[in-house]
């Protein structure tokens, strides 16, 4: 097996695969979520209030939440949200269902580049290969649902991707790709996506591939299209206000490594070689499995780009000052290019090891899923349907046939999906695709509603809302930034943090606490406290100033 010469492309046998089954299977695992959620800690909230900033007319260069400036990352996703947000209310979405669906225009993006890309490098039918291992890959699963500015990045980075593989043969399509790919990275996250496109573009030449008398012209077209535009928005930023410019200029602009000010390496050690086991697979294993039974041909075009890009994603990830999950998205691509090239020729024992682990997880994840739908409708059984209601007390089940009809189909279709024949290595990626496909399904259909009632703030909000005054300021203690976005997003309300404000003129005073009860502070009297149902790790206190 570790002698094997892959054939050619003109010897390959007739492809069995069915291109609108891979469209079906990725609207079936992009559509689930991205409707009936309400906003989730930590990104959506941030991401709906800046949204509704913008809906209301505040100037789009500079992002607002709940009346501070908010230059963490560059707005293309804000915008791309805003605009979707804008076209949702037309067809009676809420504000954050319709800005969720620039999520699902971001990331069906990602996926056509990444299958653009493979089939680039590799050949005909791994494009397919490489938007499965990609779907499949337990982290991209909530990110890729979610209101996040992540996945805009990740779209530019894999096209940037396809624009470098594309660059040996048609070198001015690629040049205006790649331009547009750094454009987007730039615009949408900070200064070092788009620097390590731009590094990984110019490590390329090292190989003879990318040795060609073209390929200086096809960087400096794409400069010339993404610098202008990756510019603009700092421009703009410093005309609307000088003091978010010099905070995003010093604190965000390098993004992994912090501003200017100070460049900051190291996080906390061993963050991402706890994620990335879990995050990565099965892209990492098959990856790693493809590199060690091709060893011997790595210095093939179709290693050499994935194998740089993965390198420098993992080396940017390892040397950040940034715990954040979202960062590591930019090393699915790689490994899913890399896992690709192996995939026909992976070991029976491998695949089938996918395989079986996919079938068996899935599999036993969805009856348990199935189960909790009984607990919710029936009560049975009792045990379970007892802890549902304890870890949600307001939630209510309501019965509805579109969704049962829909968890039916989901389920039947995993079945017919798990029982087809293929090539052992696309089964196996298949299999899982479908696998995590249909518990995401199941879990969003049946769950939804709980997850809605255990983790939402809109309950909360309405709660709090009577106790609050009609006038004057309200200052604030321990708020995080999406606690502080939900109160602006759902009650419109901005508080006078004390960490910014050390003495604000307020007789009123709003504080976050955890599960022990905290006393008033000398001088406050307590006028409301309460917390999300079902939650024991935040609690909020409301406090009005004693009369003189």
């Amino acid at each position: 097996m570790l002698t094997y010469t892959p054939p050619h492309e003109q010897d390959l046998p007739p492809a069995t695969e069915k291109p609108w089954l891979l469209l079906l299977l990725c609207l079936a695992w992009l559509l689930p979520g991205l409707l009936g959620l309400e906003p989730l800690k930590p990104d959506e909230p941030i991401v709906a209030d800046i949204v509704r900033h913008f809906i209301d007319g505040h100037p789009l260069s500079l992002p607002m939440l709940a009346g501070e400036a908010w230059v963490e990352r560059a707005p293309l996703f804000y915008w791309v949200a805003t605009g979707f947000a804008w076209l949702g209310q037309w067809l009676g979405l809420s504000l954050h269902e319709g800005a969720r669906l620039a999520t699902g225009c971001f990331m069906a993006l990602a996926l056509w580049g990444t299958g653009m890309t493979a089939r680039e490098l590799i050949g005909r039918r791994h494009g397919r290969s490489a938007v499965l291992i990609l779907i499949g890959c337990a982290g991209l699963l909530l990110p890729g649902h979610a209101l996040t500015t992540d996945v805009a990045v990740l779209a530019g980075w894999c096209w940037g991707g396809y624009a470098l593989a594309l660059a040996p043969r048609r070198p001015y399509p690629a040049a205006a790709i790649l331009g547009a790919a750094l454009a987007t990275c730039g615009l949408a996250g900070s200064l070092a996506e788009p620097a390590m496109l731009l590094l990984l573009a110019l490590l390329l030449p090292l190989f003879r591939a990318w040795r060609f008398p073209r390929y200086g012209i096809v960087l400096l077209i794409a400069l010339a299209i993404a610098l202008p535009l990756v510019a603009a928005w700092p421009m703009a930023l410093s005309h609307a206000s000088t003091a978010a410019y010099g905070q995003w200029l010093d604190h965000y602009a390098l993004g992994f490594f912090g501003g200017f000010a100070q460049v900051q390496l190291g996080h906390p050690f061993g963050y991402y070689l706890r994620l990335l086991p879990w995050f990565a697979w099965p892209a990492w294993f098959l990856a790693a499995a493809t590199l060690w039974m091709q060893r011997e041909r790595l210095m093939q075009p179709r290693f050499q780009l994935p194998l740089v890009a993965a390198a420098l994603a993992l080396l940017c990830l390892l040397l950040s000052n940034s715990g954040r999950a979202g960062y590591a998205l930019l090393l699915l691509p790689p490994l899913a290019w890399i896992g690709a090239v192996g995939l026909d020729v992976l070991r029976r024992g491998a695949s089938a090891f996918v395989n079986w682990f996919g079938v068996m997880t899935f599999g036993l994840l969805a009856l348990f899923l199935w189960g909790c739908w009984l607990a919710m409708h029936f009560g049975l059984p009792m045990r379970l349907s007892g802890r549902i209601q304890e870890l949600a007390p307001s939630f209510s089940p309501t019965f509805s046939i579109l969704a049962l009809l829909l968890c039916l189909g989901f389920t039947l279709a995993w079945l017919w999906a798990v029982s087809r024949r293929r090539p052992v290595g696309r089964q196996a990626v298949t299999n899982w695709a479908a696998g995590i496909t249909l518990c995401w399904g199941l879990a969003v259909l049946i769950a939804g509603n709980w997850v809605n009632a255990r983790t939402s703030y809109r309950d909360f909000a309405r709660t709090i809302a009577p106790s609050l005054p009609k006038t004057g300021c309200i200052a604030s203690e321990n708020l995080q930034a999406s606690q502080r976005a939900i109160l602006h997003y759902y009650l419109g309300l901005s508080t006078l943090r004390r960490e910014v404000h050390p003495n604000p003129a307020c007789d009123w005073l709003l504080r976050q606490g955890g599960s022990e009860a905290l006393n008033p502070p000398p001088g406050w009297q307590l006028v409301w406290q309460g917390s999300r149902p079902g939650d024991r790790k935040e609690r909020f206190y409301l406090y009005r100033q004693d009369a003189p």
